[in-house]
């Protein structure tokens, strides 16, 4: 077990390194698009993306995780698993090129209608990606995918900054949403070469994980697309835009922490069949995740107007209100993030789409009651309502699962929120003196001093309350271990001399 938790930490490092080099790439590429176009630009665009989203989650196929389970990942597999993807492809490009009328219909903008047909090309790119990059997942080797995001969003960054500083209009938007799809594509067949032939006859062993996977991925699209699809009609394309930063920005830390967390961690519950060490490596899957994108996310929402002001321009200030209660929501969301890998690992998906079909229940008429009522503040509000309805589900269906308490489970929720007080109430004390300052080179520094300084508080208190708690195995174990490691490493490099 030990060997397992250290290549599993080992992985983990390099997804979280690599998707945080990609993720700052991406927030590079929006600070620049953000002054390059209008926030009516990103409106636009965030329609014809929030539809592109509800077809490809609808239609999202876990194939990876499918092919984990499989002890032996033959050519029958992985040419079945390709075949799926394809079709999958298909589908969705004919889907959206055919909604892109209607869709421009509905809002009475045509642009929309080219718009749709050009992020068509997005999905089925993804679609024809290499299945045997899942061999390096299988043995914990995080090293080619690091490479291949930063190329593809190196590339993305490029081209679509490049079309909106020629064209100043919200076609690089749209061209940098293809264009790393599109190199993807090509990059994953240099790292995982492979010969593809069309074949269902191992259909079989992606049923069960599909068929209950598309009906959560089905409620699950209209759960999180609902608002940014019904907020046009209710309000401006300008505050749909900042409400569509907004959520960008402020998911910036699931992305980097949360998403590439996951996937090591569904390899590593694979490898784990006594009862007690899954409740122990679930109870230190969550611990992880919630103190690792916790604290970015309580430092995005107390200092949310300078963050933006420095980030977006003075234009997008407005959106700080939208920001801050979207960063709120994504810290509730951070416990929630582990049941579906731990339900698919053990064949529950049907749990995954129960989770789905209560939030769903909850959150749609309270987000067309709340959105017609209020607006911008109504679709927050909805969003407060369904990820609370979402994580109360989720504690009773890890209970259901491998018998952890409810007690326990809010406990190391509570427990890795614990040290941000303080770091919060720092924020919160110097936040006015930070919103006094112009927008410029000393905002840039204060802010970054000030983030710095909040971290080490964070982590600072992180470390007392491990020793005072008996120095229990988790990050906090791992953090001094690698601290521990390379000083031992600098103190050897010192003592050898030049």
């Amino acid at each position: 077990m030990t060997g397992i938790s250290h290549r599993i930490a080992n992985a983990s490092l390099w997804s979280v390194a690599g998707k945080l080099v990609a993720r700052l790439i991406d927030f590079a590429s929006l600070l620049c698009l953000a002054r390059l176009l209008t926030p009516e630009d990103f409106g636009l665009v965030a329609i014809a993306v929030s539809i592109l989203v509800i077809v490809e989650t609808v239609l999202e196929l876990p194939l990876t995780q499918a092919l984990l389970r499989h002890e032996e990942l033959t050519n029958d597999l992985i040419d079945t698993a390709f075949t799926l993807s394809l079709i999958r492809g298909g589908v969705m490009a004919l889907l959206l090129v055919a909604l892109a009328w209607p869709v421009g219909h509905f809002y009475d903008d045509p642009r929309l209608v080219p718009l749709m047909a050009v992020l068509a090309v997005a999905p089925a790119m993804r679609s024809i990606v290499s299945p045997r990059l899942v061999i390096f997942m299988r043995d914990f080797d995080f090293k080619r995918e690091f490479v291949m995001d930063l190329a593809v969003k190196f590339a993305s960054l490029i081209a679509a900054v490049g079309v909106a500083f020629a064209t100043g209009s919200y076609w690089g938007l749209a061209i940098g949403a293809i264009t790393g799809p599109i190199l993807g594509g090509i990059l994953s067949y240099v790292f995982a070469p492979m010969r593809p032939r069309l074949t269902l006859c191992e259909w079989h062993a992606f049923r069960d994980i599909i068929g209950w996977n598309s009906v959560a991925q089905v409620l699950m699209s209209f759960n999180w697309q609902l608002d940014r699809l019904l907020l046009p009609r209710f309000a401006s394309l300008s505050a749909l835009g900042a409400f569509s930063v907004s959520d960008s920005i402020a998911g910036i830390p699931h992305q980097v922490f949360v998403g590439p967390l996951l996937r090591p961690l569904i390899a590593g519950f694979t490898h784990v069949s006594d009862a007690s060490k899954r409740i122990e490596a679930y109870l230190k899957a969550t611990h992880a995740i919630v103190l690792t994108a916790a604290p970015v996310l309580i430092i995005l929402t107390v200092l949310a107007e300078p963050v933006l002001r420095l980030a977006v321009g003075d234009k997008w200030v407005f959106a700080a209100p939208i920001f801050q209660g979207l960063c709120i929501v994504s810290i509730i969301t951070l416990p929630s993030a582990i049941m579906p890998p731990l339900a698919m690992v053990r064949d529950r998906t049907s749990l995954v789409a129960l989770r789905m079909a209560i939030e769903f229940a909850v959150r749609i008429p309270v987000t067309i009651a709340a959105v017609i009522q209020f607006g911008l503040a109504g679709a927050i509000g909805a969003r407060l309502v369904g990820v609370l309805v979402a994580y109360l589900t989720c504690i009773l269906i890890v209970r259901h699962l491998i018998g952890l308490s409810l007690r326990r489970q809010v406990a190391v929720f509570a427990k890795a929120l614990l040290p941000a007080l303080p770091m919060a109430l720092a924020l919160w004390w110097i936040e006015p003196n930070l919103a006094a300052l112009p927008a410029g080179i000393l905002l840039f520094v204060a802010l970054s001093a000030a983030s710095a300084g909040a971290m080490a508080l964070f982590w600072l208190c992180a470390l007392l309350l491990w020793i005072l708690t008996d120095r229990p195995a988790g990050l906090e174990k791992i953090v001094i271990e690698k601290l521990r490691a390379g000083r031992q490493r600098f103190s050897v490099a010192l003592e050898q001399g030049p």
